[in-house]
């Protein structure tokens, strides 16, 4: 089976000339299907940058990165439009619409879909709020819930579309301790039910645990991998 996340010898670069600074250099990684994967490292390592290639939301440079099917090194941004809408991202400060209630952002998710109704759109969000418990809370607005609250709504957004893969990015630093291993255990077992696999950087240290494997980065290469001990 063709693993969702396959990158060889991916590095990237930001400026030119005497302002080129290289963040990633020869990466090599594979994420399985289902599998959690802990990006982990210093600030300034390349974890962040290295999710925006996979997310497409950067241009390949050298190397490269075969991402649900699609090789990235060359795409047009047309054919990485595509590949993000198969993509759920979930990020640090949620990003949720103030003005719209949290069925209403999560609907959001699946405007693209022209092949369902705006009621149907609705539904889908809703029962995705019930899928992260959140059941009483679809017509309240970002600023009535709380920051854990908010953040499974992002969950919930991001999930609706059934995308083949999610990409996190320190997703619980503003939360405490029993919120954040809250929302990771949620992550992951909404991902494990439906065998999509999970690519997480974070600092946070209290989160590690929850991983299949967790991978550390420095000055731009991976220097570690680690497989979890069985739970």
């Amino acid at each position: 089976m063709q693993a969702p996340v396959e990158l060889r010898e991916v590095s990237f670069a930001y400026g030119s000339g005497e302002l080129r600074r290289l963040v990633l250099r020869e990466v090599d990684l594979r994420v399985a299907p289902g599998e959690i994967v802990i990006l982990t490292g210093p600030s300034g390592s390349g974890k962040t940058t290295l999710l925006t290639l996979i997310g497409a939301l950067r241009a390949m440079q050298l190397g490269s990165a075969r991402v649900l099917g699609q090789e990235l090194l060359g795409a047009s941004e047309a054919a990485r439009v595509r590949l993000r809408r198969r993509i759920g991202f979930i990020f640090q400060n949620h990003n949720l619409l103030g003005f719209l209630t949290a069925r209403q952002n999560v609907a959001m998710a699946l405007e693209l879909d022209g092949a369902l109704s705006e009621r149907e759109r609705l539904a889908r969000a809703g029962a995705m709020l019930e899928a992260v418990g959140l059941a009483g809370h679809a017509e309240k607005r970002p600023a009535q819930l709380s920051g854990g609250q908010r953040q499974r709504v992002a969950i919930a957004r991001a999930l609706a579309g059934a995308p083949g893969l999610i990409l996190a990015d320190e997703p619980t630093a503003a939360l405490d301790k029993q919120t954040g291993q809250e929302v990771v255990r949620l992550l992951r077992d909404l991902a494990k039910g439906n065998g999509v696999p999970i690519l997480l950087v974070t600092h946070d240290p209290r989160i590690l645990d929850l991983a299949d494997r967790i991978v550390a980065m420095e000055d731009g290469r991976i220097v570690h991998a680690a497989l979890e001990q069985a739970r």
